[in-house]
């Protein structure tokens, strides 16, 4: 009876150690795009832990977890700032954001956005939000979000989204399968359409060797491409490497490369 109470107990004990989560997220990134240099880093924290899918860097489709995030980015022209978060109350949700852009050659450009949100349940959220630029007009944006879950792991996530004069369309999803054996995919689509203007797609998939391990592919409608890998070389600490370009214009190497931090 002792040898099967600690035999429970390990069990119990290695389950819960296996249910990794994270609180906070942060990226360091460099990309060298048509010999221009790009930095930036960014970070969000979440104020309950959120429990991955599997792989290290897979959550659920739906946030529905209150956070404050923030970031720099720095270029060969120009200069970001950028901070926001979210508030969960009950059913409601509360979203502000501020950022700011340094054009070496135009000077200052400011943004806001402030958004109001109600998630009807776990897999369905509706948001209004309300974006306003520097010498520009503000626009009010309606989107959706459902998540379809297909079995215990498995889902497929639908954002739509639209202006208030219905001249932005946009609509996106993600396919999350666990392939059993310490294997993953996903695959992910969007679609934007603009009145008077082109409309434009991007795919894009990765497959997981391990929850740690992983491998990625990026094309859209520009005949723009990428690939690359991602690894974690502890549970807390991940590099991605990648390669883009366009097939019709060869000269334009985009090399980047990313750490991970994640607590």
């Amino acid at each position: 009876m002792k040898k099967l109470t600690v035999a429970i107990a390990s069990v119990l004990f290695s389950g819960a150690a296996f249910a990794q989560s994270y609180q906070s997220i942060t990226d360091l990134e460099y990309v060298n795009f048509d010999s221009d240099d790009f930095v930036s880093i960014s970070s969000k924290y979440y104020f309950a832990p959120k429990q991955v899918l599997g792989p290290l860097d897979q959550f659920e489709y739906i946030n529905k977890t209150t956070n404050v995030y923030g970031g720099l980015a720095d270029s060969d022209f120009a200069t970001s700032y950028n901070v926001g978060g979210e508030y969960f109350y009950n059913s409601f949700v509360f979203g502000a954001s501020y950022n700011t852009t340094d054009y070496d050659d135009f000077g200052d450009i400011d943004g806001y956005t402030l958004s109001l949100g109600y998630l009807v349940n776990d897999n369905l959220l509706f948001k209004v939000e309300r974006e306003d630029y520097e010498q520009a007009s503000d626009v009010f944006y309606f989107s959706g979000q459902y998540n379809h879950q297909l079995n215990a792991t498995d889902y497929i996530g639908f954002t739509a989204k639209v202006d208030d004069g219905f001249d932005h369309r946009e609509v996106s999803a993600k396919y999350f399968k666990d392939l059993q054996h310490g294997n993953y995919l996903t695959i992910e689509g969007t679609f934007i359409d603009i009145e008077d203007g082109d409309s434009y797609w991007q795919l894009g998939s990765s497959y997981y060797f391990s929850k740690a391990t992983s491998a990625f592919v990026q094309f859209d409608e520009e005949d723009n491409y990428g690939f690359g890998a991602k690894h974690f070389f502890t549970t807390n600490f991940a590099v991605t490497a990648g390669y883009g370009n366009n097939w019709d214009d060869s000269d334009l190497d985009q090399y980047y490369l990313k750490a991970t931090a994640q607590f």
